[in-house]
């Protein structure tokens, strides 16, 4: 036996019977399910395991066929005794056995093999009812398939038809068959056998098809019911798994974006010190635009780390803190750039539209980026940055200056900004590309407007 119970789902997955789904989706932890070996079918049968209610209702059903057969039983004994053609220690030995098969029938689900021989011996030898074998056949359908059921639906067709026999051969006012018919007036010759040879076999087959195909219809429907049951199971199972995935991965964007940021930030401050040191004596005005650069920098970085912080701690949108700079601060940026001493040019083309914040978020942090590595690599030489695009093309930015020969200036940063960015952009559909071209270095930057 294999038991699939999502009782131990519900306390893997760190939540009681019936708690909501962590996730927001409220999920009721169903009753588990068994599958039972069918007894000699070689598959499975499924079943929910049964509550109060559900036993409550198979005792009835067990006492109502016990109950029929029985009565059946007695009934049969009762016409085969009065009818006077039957030995009458025939008719006492099959109405022993019926009883025992209507009793057996307790015990139809557990064992039906066992309860469905039982049940034909009686009516195969005896004159005796085969109520008690129909019933135990109802219960072989339920777990039997191909010629399994076939064979035991066949077994129960002869014994229903051998029953039918012994009856159709009684007196007609003592014969099942033929009761409710007409009685033979006072004085006439009672008729022993009226009916065709081929009726009781033919009732025989209808009463056998209508107990296989209720059974097999009973069948399908809780194996449709079962699979049904599974198939939620599966899928609650995979939308856990599937929200730790995303949450996983929004972690690990917010941990790439908190280190392309901030390293930025912090490399950007560490360069402005640098500088200022250089000019502290020979230019006030400009250690006054690189002090207030500085200041400004560390702002935007303890900005960002906020909003980032803030989505951690599921506190709220980092849209709320303000830590997303848009394309619409490039101009800025670059003012602030070209204050601190840094030669760059911006040249732009941008039609009017509204830019998705996760593109105009990349197209930032690409020009941030751009500034950063000239800065570093190549601080005597010019950067020309252009941005152009339109709602239906996308938007482009192009960051070109050429190589310089001078030795950087720091060391500091991990070097992987460039590739961060190019992780950034692939995930909303766009691309970054970075490398030297001839005498140039250029970042190449492009992503959807809308993203």
């Amino acid at each position: 036996m294999a038991q699939v119970n999502d009782v131990g789902t519900a306390h893997r997955f760190g939540r009681k019977i019936g708690e909501p789904h962590p996730f927001g989706r409220s999920l009721t932890v169903r009753p588990p399910v068994r599958l039972i070996r069918g007894v000699g079918g070689g598959g499975y049968a499924c079943s929910v395991i049964t509550t109060k209610g559900t036993v409550v209702r198979r005792r009835v059903w067990t006492t109502a066929a016990v109950a029929f057969s029985l009565f059946c039983s007695f009934m049969t004994v009762g016409i085969a005794g009065a009818s006077g053609n039957m030995p009458p220690a025939l008719v006492g030995i099959g109405f022993v056995l019926g009883v025992a098969g209507g009793i057996s029938l307790v015990w139809r689900h557990q064992h039906p093999w066992v309860v469905l021989a039982i049940t034909l011996v009686g009516p195969l030898f005896f004159p005796t009812d085969a109520t008690a074998a129909l019933i135990a056949l109802f219960a072989v359908a339920r777990i039997a398939r191909g010629p399994r059921l076939a064979a035991a639906a066949a077994a129960v067709f002869v014994v229903c038809g051998i029953s039918l026999t012994y009856d159709a051969f009684r007196n007609r006012e003592y014969s099942v068959l033929t009761m409710g018919t007409a009685k033979p007036k006072d004085g006439s010759v009672v008729v022993q056998y009226d009916v065709a040879i081929w009726i009781p076999w033919l009732v025989a087959a209808v009463m056998v098809g209508i107990v296989v195909a209720l059974s097999l219809l009973i069948r399908t429907r809780t194996e449709l019911v079962e699979a049904e049951h599974v198939r939620d199971l599966a899928t609650e199972k995979t939308d856990v798994m599937r929200d730790e995935m995303i949450r996983t991965e929004e972690r690990t964007r917010i941990a790439r974006d908190m280190h392309d940021t901030i390293a930025a930030s912090l490399s950007r401050i560490s360069l402005f010190a640098g500088g200022l040191q250089v000019s502290a004596a020979d230019n006030p005005e400009k250690v006054v635009n690189t002090a207030a650069m500085i200041r400004t920098t560390a702002h935007e970085a303890l900005d960002e780390l906020k909003g980032i912080v803030g989505v951690l701690r599921g506190s709220g949108d980092r849209r709320e803190h303000g830590g997303h700079q848009g394309i619409d601060a490039i101009g800025d940026l670059v003012n602030s750039a070209r204050a601190a001493g840094i030669h760059c040019r911006l040249e732009s083309e941008l039609l009017p539209g509204d830019v998705g914040m996760l593109a105009g978020h990349v197209c930032y942090r690409v020009v941030q980026e751009s500034l950063t590595n000239v800065q570093k690599y190549a601080s005597d030489q010019m950067l020309v940055i252009s941005v152009t695009g339109s709602p239906h093309d996308g938007i482009r930015i192009l960051a070109r200056n050429k190589l310089s020969e001078l030795a950087p200036m720091t060391s500091i940063g991990s070097r992987s900004g460039l590739r961060g960015l190019a992780e950034q952009a692939r995930e909303i559909g766009g691309k970054v590309e970075a490398g030297a071209l001839g005498d140039d270095f250029l970042v190449s930057c492009w992503v959807p407007w809308s993203s």
